[in-house]
C-alpha cells in the first residue's frame, strides 16, 4: 500500500525513552522485563529482548530493524506530528467500561438514597432491626462516592496521557496528575498548576468536593418528635344537655342541693388548692395527651359582675344623747346594706345578700339568682380585726347573676393537664312561669330554664342535633330541670347572705338566715378571711373571685353528671384522641445540592475523556504503571554502570523529576512513544 501524503511528512526528531508497550506485551512486561529484572541487566539485553519478543521472525530486514528501534533516524523520520495514530480500540478497557460503570452505580446509590428519603420525609422513623436510617444513608453515601472517585481517579489518570499528546509538557507533569487521581490535596495541586487549562480540572473539583460528600449526607436527615394517634388509647369527657339532679328530700315540699355539686361549691370557697381541682372536669385520656378535633357543646354556669357603687345611698345620723353619729349605706331595691360609725372600730366590714332578679340593680333579667355586695374602697382583710374609717370613707358595690349558659370549646389535654378553647356562649334562656306543683312533689312545667342555639351551631360549634326533629337539622335544647334550679337557688340563698360585725372587742359572722341547713357562717367568714383561691386580700374586690369559683365548681359538676347513672339527667360523651410521641423524620433536601453536583461534573469529566481518549487516539492506559517503568536514556548504548532512570540523571534529590526537559506523546512505527524535548528537537522543528 502507497503511503499517504501524511505518512510522508516529516515527524518532529523526539528522543524516545524506552516506555513503548505493545498492547499485548503488558503483561509478559510485568513478569519477566520489568518485575523480575535483575539490577545487572544492561540496556542492550532489554532491547535485544523487547526486539525478540516483538518480531515474528529473525529474518527481519535491517530496514525493519531500523524502523521498529525508537532511537533510529528512520523513527524520526517516520513520526507523527501531533497526535498518536494508533488503531480504534481494541481491549473492552478501552471503552472504559469500569469508569462508567462506576458513574451508573453512584448514580443508582444516590438514586437510592434519594427514594429511600423521600419515602420516610415527614413520617415516623422506621425501626428496622440493628441498623437506623442514619447508617443506611451513610453506607450508600460512601458506596456512591468510592464508585464515583474511582472512576474520576482512573479518568484523571487517563487524561495526563491526553495531556501529553497535545504538544510538548513538562514531564513533572506527570506527578501532578498522579497525585490528583490519589485524592483533594493532589487535587489542589493540579488546579493551581493547570489554572483551568485542561479538562482534567474538573476531575480536580470533583475529588476535593468529594471530601464534603459524607458530611452533606449526614447533615440530610433531622429527627423531630410528633404527637401521634394511639389506635389503642382512649379519650373521653362528659358533657350535659340536660341537668335536673337534686340531693335527699328534708320535707314532703323541699330537697336538698345535689351533694356533688354542694361538695364542689364548699372546695371552690374553702379549699386554696391553686390547681382547682374543684374546676377541673372530669376526663380520660389514658396517654396523658389528648385532642378533640370537633367542638364540644354542652349546659355550663357562668357568671358576671358589675359594679352598682352608684346606687348606693349614704344616710349619716346623730346618735341623740352621743357624741357620734352612725352612716348607712343601702342598695334601695333590695335593701342590701351596711353601716360604721365614723372614726370608729365599730363597723360592718362587709356585707353579702342574695336578691331575686326583680331587685336587682342591673340583672334584672337573671334567669336564676342574683348576689349582692358591699364593702369599703381600698380595704384589706385586716379591717375586720384592727382600724378604723373615717367619715366620708369611700365604699364600692357590687352585683353578680349565676346563670345557665351553652359553651361550645375544644378541650385538650397536655402532660396530663386539662385545658379548654372556647368558641362560642349562648345566653339566650327561655324561663318558665306560672310554676305550680302538683301532688308527689313534682313541678309543672319541668324545666326551669331552655337555651335552644341557633341551628349553625349544629354544624360549626357541635351541638347535638335536635332528636325529635332530626330532618331539619335544628339543634337540641339544652335544659335546668326545675327541681335542680330550685336546689340551687335555695343553696346560694343561704351560704351567700350575711355579714360581719367588728364590734369593739371581737369580729363575728353572721348569717342572714336564723336557721340554715348548710355552711352559711362558714362561708360568710371565708368571704372575709379566706384564703380564697385567686383572690385578692382588698374586701371590696373579693366577691366576684368568689362567685367564679362557685361558677366552676358548678360547671364540673354538670359536667360529671356523664359519669353517674342518672335517668332525669341526658349526658353524653364527647370522644377525643388520645396522642403519644413519635420520632419522625424530616429531610433537609438542600444538603443534597452537592452530592448532586459532584455526581453531574463527575459525570461529565468520564464522559469527556472518553471522548477525548478515542478522539486524540491515545491508548487506554489510565494510572497504569507498566508505560512509565522504561523511562531510561535514550540514543546511544551505555554501559551496565550507566544505566539509570531519567529521574536519577537528570532530578535533584529535593523534588525527583523537577530537572526534565520536555516530552510527548507520539507514535513510531506503530508503537506509542514517550519522547523528550530537546534543543535539537527545536532546531529541526523550526528547520521545517
Amino acid at each position: 500500500m502507497p503511503p499517504s501524503a501524511r505518512d510522508e511528512r516529516r515527524l518532529p526528531a523526539y528522543e524516545p525513552l524506552h516506555n513503548e508497550l505493545e498492547l499485548n506485551e503488558s503483561d509478559q512486561a510485568v513478569s519477566s522485563s520489568a518485575v523480575n529484572r535483575e539490577p545487572s541487566e544492561d540496556l542492550e539485553d532489554h532491547e535485544q529482548s523487547r526486539t525478540e519478543s516483538t518480531s515474528p521472525s529473525s529474518s527481519n530486514t535491517p530496514s525493519e530493524d531500523a524502523a521498529s528501534c525508537p532511537g533510529s533516524p528512520s523513527a524520526d523520520d517516520n513520526a507523527e506530528e501531533s497526535t498518536v495514530n494508533t488503531p480504534g480500540p481494541r481491549e473492552t478497557s478501552d471503552w472504559f467500561a469500569w469508569e462508567l460503570g462506576g458513574v451508573v452505580a453512584s448514580a443508582g446509590l444516590l438514586a437510592a438514597m434519594l427514594v429511600l428519603l423521600g419515602v420516610c420525609d415527614q413520617q415516623p422513623q422506621p425501626t428496622w432491626p440493628h441498623i437506623s436510617l442514619n447508617a443506611v444513608i451513610s453506607v450508600l453515601s460512601t458506596l456512591s462516592k468510592a464508585s464515583l472517585v474511582f472512576s474520576v481517579g482512573e479518568s484523571l489518570g487517563q487524561l495526563k496521557w491526553v495531556w501529553f499528546n497535545q504538544q510538548e509538557r513538562p514531564l513533572l507533569d506527570l506527578q501532578s496528575f498522579d497525585r490528583a487521581s490519589r485524592g483533594a490535596w493532589g487535587s489542589l495541586g493540579l488546579v493551581w498548576t493547570q489554572r483551568a487549562r485542561h479538562f482534567a480540572g474538573l476531575g480536580a473539583l470533583v475529588m476535593i468536593f468529594a471530601v464534603g460528600f459524607d458530611p452533606f449526607s449526614q447533615n440530610l436527615i433531622h429527627s423531630s418528635v410528633r404527637m401521634v394517634v394511639d389506635p389503642f388509647g382512649t379519650a373521653r369527657i362528659g358533657t350535659v344537655s340536660r341537668y335536673n339532679t337534686f340531693g335527699y328530700a328534708t320535707s314532703a315540699r323541699d330537697e336538698d342541693i345535689d351533694p356533688v355539686m354542694k361538695g364542689n361549691v364548699y372546695n371552690a370557697l374553702f379549699n386554696n388548692d391553686q390547681s382547682r381541682p374543684w374546676a377541673i372536669p372530669q376526663f380520660v385520656c389514658t396517654s396523658s395527651n389528648c385532642t378533640w378535633d370537633k367542638p364540644v357543646t354542652s349546659l355550663e354556669f357562668r357568671t358576671l359582675c358589675s359594679n352598682v357603687t352608684s346606687a348606693l345611698v349614704t344616710n349619716c345620723t346623730t346618735v341623740p344623747n352621743q357624741s357620734f353619729s352612725n352612716c348607712t349605706l343601702t342598695l334601695p331595691k333590695s335593701n342590701t346594706s351596711v353601716w360604721y360609725l365614723p372614726d370608729s372600730n365599730v363597723m360592718t366590714p362587709f356585707s353579702v345578700a342574695a336578691t331575686d332578679p326583680p331587685y336587682a340593680e342591673v340583672y334584672t333579667n337573671s334567669s336564676l339568682i342574683v348576689i349582692q355586695y358591699i364593702a369599703p374602697r381600698g380595704a384589706n382583710l385586716t379591717l375586720l380585726t384592727a382600724g378604723i374609717l373615717p367619715n366620708g370613707s369611700g365604699w364600692d358595690a357590687t352585683e353578680c347573676v349565676l346563670d345557665p349558659i351553652v359553651r361550645s370549646f375544644l378541650p385538650a389535654v397536655h402532660e396530663n393537664k386539662y385545658s379548654e378553647e372556647t368558641l362560642a356562649v349562648w345566653t339566650q334562656t327561655n324561663v318558665s312561669t306560672n310554676r305550680i306543683i302538683i301532688p308527689g312533689n313534682l313541678f309543672i312545667p319541668d324545666y326551669w330554664a331552655t337555651l335552644t342555639p341557633p341551628d349553625s351551631w349544629v354544624t360549626n360549634y357541635g351541638a347535638p342535633a335536635n332528636r325529635s326533629s332530626p330532618q331539619d337539622n335544628s339543634a337540641q335544647p339544652f335544659v335546668l330541670g326545675i327541681q335542680a334550679a330550685y336546689t340551687i337557688v335555695t343553696f346560694l340563698q343561704d351560704i351567700l347572705s350575711g355579714q360581719s360585725i367588728r364590734g369593739a372587742i371581737h369580729t363575728v359572722f353572721s348569717p342572714a338566715a336564723a336557721y340554715s341547713r348548710y355552711a352559711s357562717q362558714d362561708t360568710v367568714q371565708a368571704l372575709g378571711t379566706g384564703n380564697i383561691t385567686g383572690c385578692s386580700n382588698l374586701l371590696a374586690e373579693r366577691l366576684p373571685c368568689a362567685m367564679e369559683n362557685v361558677a366552676a365548681a358548678m360547671t364540673k359538676t354538670l359536667r360529671d353528671s356523664a359519669y353517674i347513672a342518672d335517668a332525669i339527667s341526658t349526658s353524653d360523651w364527647a370522644m377525643g384522641r388520645a396522642m403519644i410521641p413519635a420520632v419522625y423524620v424530616t429531610v433537609h433536601w438542600q444538603w443534597m445540592v452537592l452530592p448532586l453536583l459532584v455526581w453531574v461534573v463527575g459525570a461529565t469529566l468520564v464522559g469527556g475523556t472518553l471522548w477525548k481518549t478515542r478522539r486524540a487516539r491515545v491508548p487506554a492506559w489510565r494510572n497504569n504503571p507498566l508505560p512509565l517503568l522504561f523511562l531510561y536514556r535514550g540514543g546511544e548504548r551505555h554501559t551496565p554502570d550507566e544505566k539509570m532512570p531519567l529521574w536519577l540523571q537528570y532530578g535533584s534529590p529535593a523534588e525527583p523529576g523537577s530537572e526534565l526537559g520536555m516530552a510527548r506523546l507520539y507514535e513510531d512505527d506503530g508503537r506509542v512513544l514517550l519522547g523528550r524535548w530537546t534543543k535539537n528537537n527545536t532546531q529541526d522543528d523550526d528547520k521545517r
